[in-house]
């Protein structure tokens, strides 16, 4: 019983984790929209740790998630984010 009890509360922390990262994607790409829809690397890197405490790892995760879910266009030369049609999309979704 206290096996099915650790479980479904392992459920609920995870849905929560879920839940919480999802909110911190909406959160970084609705901050690159109100920023005029592009914005440098070190600006999200600085947005997300400070208003989600996503560190560098985590960030880079989402970096990557990003790019090749097409939420964003990224250019390694300026190290610039653009926000897509489908990251605009995205944001909107409730």
């Amino acid at each position: 019983m206290n096996n099915q009890l650790s479980k479904s509360e392992e459920q609920i922390k995870e849905e929560k984790q879920k839940a919480f990262l999802e909110q911190a994607r909406k959160g970084v790409l609705k901050f690159i929209h109100d920023k005029g829809g592009k914005l440098s690397l070190a600006e999200m890197h600085d947005y997300s740790m400070n208003r989600y405490l996503i560190q560098h790892q985590s960030f880079s995760k989402m970096m990557e998630a990003f790019v090749g879910e097409g939420y964003v266009e990224y250019d390694a030369l300026t190290q610039d984010a653009t926000l897509t049609e489908a990251g605009r999309q995205f944001i909107t979704v409730a």
